[in-house]
């Protein structure tokens, strides 16, 4: 295949236009698009602070457990701009950036300039690519090492192949080799492996792909065992050298296989392919096949639901590239020609890093899989580049006026349009209402208004993630002036702070129970905050609380205790509400606590009412929490609600026992907390009764 007549003026117009074109579809509004946070998002921030801070760990268990290499990039990042959403965001930029440069020199070094300036224009311009290359993920560090990786060890295969008189004309020119790497190939295959060696510390999937160098290699044994002889020693210091920097990753996570909840989640199918049952294999497979141009992933988390990695415009194309790349690969048992074995060897290198690539997807299922299938991306668009090239070197051959030209400005336009589209598809995608409810936007709305309103001032807020790596990590990422809001899901719960004023906000996906409402009476409704018209979560409502109010009304709403009662010298116990002291069968009973908090509690803390039977054993119950201790501040106010489900067998009066417990292995076991009540020391402790009617 030829190395295409570009010239080197003509390259750097190209190159550059499409880089510039790839970072505004990147940056354009970035602090704005996507709408706000995910927790997987918030979270890579929260880890990649607690770096800047002095944490260093090899592999971090936050979410699902995950590598560390994005958090560490995104480390360095918030040490000039501080502990921002923006950091992360920036980083992954950064990453896409480079894929698309790695991915230009390798292309152009292992096929021609067209190809290269073709498939970098692709990714440049590609829905997948800008939408990847704008989420704050460590999927997005994968492609950067990896094909970085191959440039490298390419470089090192055509310097030694060069070097070799015999073979000079069987290779492409090497004029884009650095010569550094000419006289020295080693360098870049050390180079290669240490690359290939990072690249597990980016993403799942690294595990598996560096298997493509030594695949590559059964191919050359078909064909030129010469070539074998001469660059197995290196390949194989590449992947021992890859191999030696992933080590501490691979003991650590073999010392510790606990800590991948997500391999477990995502090898269900295989689980169930051992023991016979090949049907949820074959399903995935079967709906991953119609991701790549008929229909990709359904979440609207990271893709427009349902929109394949391809246009239809572009798909034509990449059918071309991929039988032109099929028939390279078996060109050579027809036509054994050293030019041809060349290719060939490029062409099996791609198809064998596609088929390990889209591996993963294959067993996972479509969902989510733009960031499962993030291996094939850069190849996605090569594809394209070569059925554009084959396509336009075929209307080349007919000696027609302008057919060069007509085709060069045709693939331009092409590529325009798909920028245009992209650009048209992204903003609709942001505005989507599942897609501000995947963001959080509507949180990201309420801190806006605590950054500008509420400077130092005590904040509860209500979410229906209220855990540490949900909402209170997207908070900790855009908050600005200080302030540590209190978090809790106000369709159990309400936490109060105890100074004499403080604001209450309450979206609209997680508004007030009506157990809970007659408790803040008092609280005067201050201001809704506008949202889109189309917007999930509304309203998102700002409330005062008089904290002198609050206390007098509680004080006819719950009953007081009659002796000091304490929950593991974390709660103390004010009172209590049987909002139904009689109540019939087939009803809820709800019962109120009344807490003030004395310490956090360490852990995954429930809180539980149980109705008792004469032998003491719970005849029905509720055990939850909905306010996470992480977030507590002493001297706080704690109301739970628990409600019962009321059945036949508790008819008559029951006591009524309340008490607490920390969840371990997932709530597959806990540890009861103590309850002092005066001077015993007890699991549960009774505080009234309610009367079951038929």
């Amino acid at each position: 295949m030829g190395r295409g007549n570009v010239s080197r003026r003509q390259q750097l117009i190209w190159l550059g236009s499409i880089l510039l074109t790839a970072v505004f579809l990147r940056l354009w509004q970035i602090g704005q698009l996507p709408p706000g946070l995910t927790h997987d998002e918030a979270d890579h921030g929260i880890t990649a602070w607690s770096i800047v801070n002095g944490e260093r760990a090899i592999y971090f268990t936050v979410g699902y457990g995950r590598e560390p290499l994005y958090d560490y990039a995104t480390a360095i990042v918030m040490q000039f701009i501080g502990p921002t959403y923006l950091a992360g965001r920036l980083t992954a930029v950064f990453f896409s950036l480079l894929t698309l440069i790695f991915l230009y020199l390798w292309v152009k070094q292992v096929l021609d300039t067209p190809t290269a300036l073709l498939t970098a224009a692709g990714f440049a311009v590609g829905f997948w690519s800008v939408m990847s290359g704008r989420q704050a993920l460590r999927s997005i560090t994968l492609g950067a090492f990896f094909v970085g990786g191959m440039w490298l060890y390419f470089q090192g295969v055509l310097a030694v192949l060069d070097a070799n008189k015999d073979l000079k004309q069987s290779i492409p020119k090497l004029p884009q080799v650095i010569q550094l790497f000419k006289k020295r190939p080693i360098i870049s295959f050390i180079l290669a492996g240490l690359f290939l060696g990072l690249a597990f510390y980016t993403y799942i999937p690294a595990r598996a792909m560096w298997l493509v160098l030594p695949l590559g290699l059964l191919y050359l044994l078909l064909f030129e065992r010469q070539w074998v002889r001469l660059i197995w020693g290196q390949t194989a210091v590449s992947l021992i050298i890859s191999l030696f920097v992933g080590a501490p990753l691979f003991s650590y996570l073999q010392a510790n296989p606990a800590v991948e909840v997500r391999i477990r989640e995502l090898s269900t199918p295989l689980t169930a392919v051992r023991q016979g049952d090949f049907g949820p294999l074959l399903e995935n497979t079967l709906a991953s096949l119609r991701l790549i141009f008929i229909e990709g992933d359904t979440a609207w988390r990271y893709n427009i639901a349902g929109k394949p990695f391809l246009p239809f415009w572009l798909t034509p194309f990449f059918v071309v590239g991929a039988g032109l790349l099929i028939w390279w690969v078996i060109r050579p048992y027809m036509q054994k020609k050293p030019q041809h074995i060349w290719v060939g060897f490029v062409a099996w290198i791609v198809l064998i890093w596609f088929g390990i690539g889209f591996a993963p997807v294959l067993v996972t299922g479509p969902e989510l899989s733009t960031t499962q299938a993030i291996g094939i991306q850069p190849l996605l668009y090569l594809l394209v580049a070569m059925g554009i090239v084959g396509v336009w070197r075929w209307i080349s051959g007919f000696e027609m006026p302008g057919v060069k030209l007509g085709a060069q400005w045709s693939a331009v336009l092409l590529f325009g349009f798909t920028a245009v589209m992209t650009f048209r598809d992204y903003r609709r995608w942001g505005a989507h209402p599942e897609v501000r409810v995947q963001y959080e936007s509507t949180m990201f709305t309420a801190m806006d208004y605590v950054n500008k309103n509420l400077r130092g001032e005590a904040v509860t807020i209500s979410t229906i993630t209220p855990g540490q790596f949900h909402t209170p990590a997207l908070a900790q990422m855009t908050l600005t002036q200080g302030n540590q809001p209190r978090w809790f899901n106000a369709s159990g719960s309400l936490v109060i702070p105890n100074v004499s004023q403080s604001t209450l906000i309450v979206p609209g996906f997680t508004p007030i129970h009506d157990g809970l409402h007659d408790y803040l009476e008092t609280a005067v409704l201050k201001e809704s905050l506008p949202l889109q018209s189309n917007d999930l979560d509304k309203p998102l409502d700002i409330y005062e609380l008089n904290m002198a109010l609050l206390l007098e009304d509680w004080a006819s709403d719950f009953k007081t205790i009659d002796v000091p009662t304490q929950l593991n010298n974390n709660l103390n116990l004010i009172g209590f509400d049987i909002q139904d002291a009689e109540i019939g069968v087939a009803e809820k009973l709800n019962v109120a606590t009344l807490w003030q908090i004395t310490a956090p509690i360490s852990g995954d803390t429930k809180l539980f009412t149980h109705i008792l039977g004469e032998d003491g054993i719970p005849l029905g119950q509720q055990d939850r929490l909905d306010a996470p201790s992480e977030s507590w501040q002493v001297g706080d106010y704690l109301i739970q609600l628990h409600q019962v489900d009321i059945t036949e067998s508790m008819i008559g009066k029951r006591p009524l026992a309340i008490g607490g417990y920390i969840c371990q292995n997932e709530c597959q076991s806990f540890e009861p907390l103590i309850l002092f009540v005066d001077d015993a020391q007890m699991a549960r402790t009774i505080i009234g009764e309610v009367e079951v009617v038929p």
